[in-house]
């Protein structure tokens, strides 16, 4: 029996929307504790971590490669006028059944600065209401893209910008509080901090990413849950849904990066039936290589969530939850192996939307300066000059006041 088969009913169970489109989260709020997100940082070895003041549903998930701390959590100085940017490609998989209205998860893509992207994952229990989850989730990206982009509602706000505001938590706290329509979502969003190197990314929720450097997980994100199958999520409160998350229980992480490191993010179409070994061995070997590579896992995705023998991260992660086959199916499916009787397990993956990101961090030419800054260093430098100028012409002046009265010759005096 497959994950979706034997789950069934219980993913949304305590999400159920009400025949007024408004999403419950009594249930789950009674279950579980809010928290602020956790704070990761990569830039420092790993026994400086700094964590929120508060205690969070998460926990770091570490390395499992065997380099030491100092040898992957340091930048490394680039080359003079060098900078690093992302070059960042997706596949999107609609479930089968919800192709003919597009799947309910979002992304975004954008060069600006050093290149930022997002993930959101519809609710799909919104159906139930006559809802379409597809309108929070593109909402919630568009928003959290022209806060990064400072365009559309944040064209004002971007004008008191100095420079780039590198800031994925705001991004999804001012994308949560402009988003106005029924549904919820997770989200997760990532900026490249060009001027640092350093990837700042904000996760809430299930949808997530993992860093890679040199064939081996740097760093992964931690999926954020009140429980199983029911991930923290943001919701449009307390206009559609009774209580939400918000964007300070987000995680928020910040990694130093190097050229050639390679970011996967993904809704849980992909975690849910990919593990990370399997990933790593479908990435890019050059910035040209990304959009194959995210087409490969995607692919490799959905092969999973289609394969009922499968023993997938989502079903593995049910039965560490104590979810399993009821017994008749346990006997129905019984096996001999090695001379042993074993009882049917729960297996398979799980049928979704799969959203895959692949960004390449590629080193490039430092852009020039914006025009207005270069106008303004002209002007500073003519103002400069200006200056010297002057004090030079007061300096002569005064020289000249000082000097004693030069005598009056004439031509009788010097008969």
């Amino acid at each position: 029996m497959s994950a979706v088969s034997a789950l069934k009913g219980r993913a949304f169970l305590s999400q159920r929307p009400t025949a007024s489109a408004t999403m419950s989260f009594g249930n789950f709020f009674k279950l579980s504790r809010k928290s602020r997100g956790q704070q990761y940082t990569a830039s420092l070895p790993a026994t400086s971590t700094e964590l929120a003041d508060y205690p969070s549903t998460s926990n770091p998930v570490a390395p499992t490669s065997n380099f030491e701390a100092d040898s992957y959590v340091r930048s490394e100085p680039l080359p003079t006028g060098k900078v690093l940017q992302l070059r960042t490609s997706v596949c999107y998989l609609p479930h089968p059944e919800k192709v003919h209205y597009g799947g309910e998860d979002a992304h975004f893509i954008s060069d600006f600065g050093g290149g930022a992207l997002g993930v959101a994952d519809g609710v799909g229990g919104w159906q139930e209401s006559g809802v379409n989850p597809a309108d929070y989730s593109r909402t919630l990206m568009q928003l959290a893209r022209a806060y990064v982009e400072g365009t559309d509602i944040f064209h004002d706000l971007a004008s008191s910008r100095q420079g780039v505001l590198v800031d994925p938590r705001g991004a999804l706290e001012a994308a949560h509080m402009h988003t106005k329509v029924p549904g919820s979502a997770t989200a997760c969003v990532m900026q490249l901090d060009q001027a640092a190197g350093v990837l700042a990314a904000a996760n809430l929720g299930d949808s997530g990413f993992v860093v890679i450097r040199d064939g081996k997980e740097l760093v992964r994100s931690k999926p954020l849950q009140h429980y199983f199958d029911c991930p923290l999520q943001f919701g449009a409160f307390p206009e559609f849904v009774e209580a939400t998350d918000t964007a300070d229980m987000a995680d928020i992480y910040s990694i130093a990066l190097r050229p050639g490191d390679v970011i996967i993010a993904g809704s849980d179409g992909l975690w849910d039936n990919c593990y990370v070994t399997e990933i790593i061995s479908l990435l890019p070997k050059s910035a040209a290589d990304v959009g194959s590579a995210a087409d490969a896992i995607a692919t490799a995705a959905r092969r999973h969530a289609s394969d009922a023998e499968y023993a997938s991260p989502y079903t593995r992660e049910a039965l560490s939850q104590g979810l399993d086959l009821p017994w008749w199916d346990k006997l129905l499916g019984m096996s001999f192996k090695g001379g042993k009787v074993h009882l049917k397990q729960l297996t398979g993956g799980k049928m979704d939307d799969i959203t895959v990101l692949v960004s390449y961090v590629d080193m490039v030419n430092a852009p020039p300066k914006p025009l207005a800054a270069a106008s303004e260093g002209a002007a500073d430098l003519t103002s400069a000059v200006a200056e010297d100028n002057e004090r030079v012409d007061m300096q002569q002046l005064q020289q000249q006041q000082a000097a004693p009265p030069a005598a009056n010759v004439t031509s009788a005096d010097t008969a």
